[in-house]
């Protein structure tokens, strides 16, 4: 498995407004594990906050997706391409390597 910091991911909003940080869980925090990313947003348009969603959720979407694939998910029982492999399987690679 990756050694990426384990789910859950939070966004916490800085007080600036401008920026949040990607955070583990705060188990991990006591621990010692650093913030993950710091996101800007992108003004007047708001994709840096839907950026920081998107990160904060990467972790959950990556089980999710092997979840799906391991339980091969791909096919129907009639044998009709449920979920498209070859996007699930790029998808994973591009984040485990």
């Amino acid at each position: 498995m990756p050694k990426y910091t384990p789910a859950p991911w939070m966004l916490k909003f800085n007080t600036d407004n401008q920026t949040a940080a990607i955070e583990p869980s705060k188990e991990l925090l006591a621990q010692g594990r650093g913030g993950i990313a710091h996101v800007y947003k992108k003004d007047p348009l708001d994709e840096g906050y839907a950026n920081q969603r998107l990160i904060a959720a990467a972790p959950d979407l990556l089980e999710a997706l092997i979840g799906m694939v391991e339980e091969d998910e791909c096919n129907r029982p009639d044998g009709r391409p449920l979920l498209d492999c070859d996007k699930a399987y790029a998808a994973i690679k591009k984040a485990i390597g």
